[in-house]
């Protein structure tokens, strides 16, 4: 009777622990979530913020139609707050369907369409456990991606097509050429497909940058074309400083501007290196994810939704739920783009680097490219 009483004893804390780990998981990774993205929607409406990264493509896709050229002119502000056009002309033709719409309604439509690039991007790369998909949504760097929407999430939808297709040349091509016609911001993608011997796919994404960015600049006749390079000058000297590079870390710091732009570019190389090493060895998943991480070192500009990208390698090394989940949302008193004091710099690069370290440490899945990632779910508790 005492030992039918202890199993039954037993039994009842082991379904009562589990129901309690199934209510804070419910908590945690659906209902905070949802209620984290509804205040955003609700305040991003409410003061008019909503796709404020977006309203750029619009009022650019509005200049073409006009037949205006979109770039501003010498002299005009580049700071963030006067949304200044400074995209190729790509992305604002890809806007001009939303063009009927007022301003702010295809800002709400543009901060759907980016929300739903999360689970997309999930799912490309395998990932079946609900919970990530809820914890994803309470990144920072996702949740400023979504409220901005900017193109942050498309890049790392398009990186998680190539990266799941990396077997045929036209899919993986097409994908990383797509995001070199918006912003130079992959390019890394493109030493990663070299080393690693797939150099049709680089010719293929070579090709569909190249000749998006030339045809689109030629419908608008070149306009801005010759003083583009100059133009992302002057907006890097003019928005650099709120940057979270390594380069502005070390000047924080104290580090000479030569010095501090030697020690960034030095850290590229060694990401850049180690891409082509590990491709070189076979190892094309850290090749990859170095990749990615030469992308977030390399650009002379990171806001914190440029971390978004880091949802890619860590849904690459864990599909289910683990730590290196929950190690971005330690940025959460980052600001977007307003002048991050010397701490939340550093604990940003901190936690993005921590973030692609564990990633790099984890076991390797043997998922072949394009295979299936549907399971059947798994069911609550009893």
């Amino acid at each position: 009777m005492t030992s039918t009483s202890h199993l039954t004893a037993d039994a009842g804390r082991g379904v009562s622990r589990e129901r309690v780990s199934w209510l804070a998981s419910v908590a945690f990774c659906a209902v905070l979530p949802a209620v984290v993205l509804a205040g955003m929607y609700v305040q991003s409406i409410h003061d008019g913020s909503a796709g404020m990264d977006f309203r750029q493509f619009y009022r650019g896709a509005e200049s073409i139609l006009d037949g205006v050229n979109p770039y501003p002119p010498d002299g005009a502000s580049l700071i963030a707050s006067a949304r200044p056009y400074i995209y190729p002309p790509f992305p604002a033709f890809l806007a001009v369907p939303l063009t009927p719409l007022s301003i702010s309604h295809a800002a709400v439509l543009a901060m759907l369409a980016t929300t739903l690039t999360v689970p997309a991007i999930l799912l490309v790369l395998g990932v079946r456990d609900w919970r990530c998909y809820g914890i994803a949504f309470l990144w920072p760097p996702v949740l400023s991606a979504i409220q901005t929407s900017n193109p942050t999430l498309w890049f790392a939808l398009a990186a998680a097509l190539a990266w799941r297709f990396r077997n045929r040349a036209g899919v993986a091509g097409v994908s990383v050429g797509l995001t070199l016609a918006v912003k130079f911001v992959l390019w890394p993608l493109m030493v990663w497909l070299v080393a690693a011997r797939r150099g049709l796919a680089a010719i293929v994404a070579f090709a569909t940058g190249a000749v998006l960015l030339v045809a689109s600049w030629a419908v608008i006749g070149f306009a801005g074309f010759a003083d583009y390079p100059d133009l992302l000058r002057r907006l890097e000297d003019t928005v650099g400083d709120d940057a979270y590079t390594v380069r502005m870390l070390a000047v924080d710091l104290g580090a000479p501007d030569a010095v501090a732009r030697g020690i960034w570019l030095a850290l590229g190389v060694v990401l850049l290196v180690g891409v082509a090493l590990a491709a070189l060895r076979g190892d094309e998943r850290r090749a990859f994810m170095l990749a990615i991480g030469a992308c977030l070192a390399l650009s002379p500009l990171v806001w914190l939704h440029y971390f978004a990208l880091l949802l890619v390698v860590v849904a690459m090394a864990s599909p289910s739920l683990g730590l290196v989940w929950f190690v971005p949302l330690v940025m959460f008193e980052s600001p977007g783009s307003e002048s991050p004091t010397l701490l939340q710099s550093a604990v940003t690069l901190l936690a993005a680097a921590l973030t692609l370290a564990i990633a790099l440490r984890a076991p390797v899945r043997n998922t072949p490219p394009g295979a299936p990632v549907f399971q059947p779910a798994q069911s609550g508790p009893a």
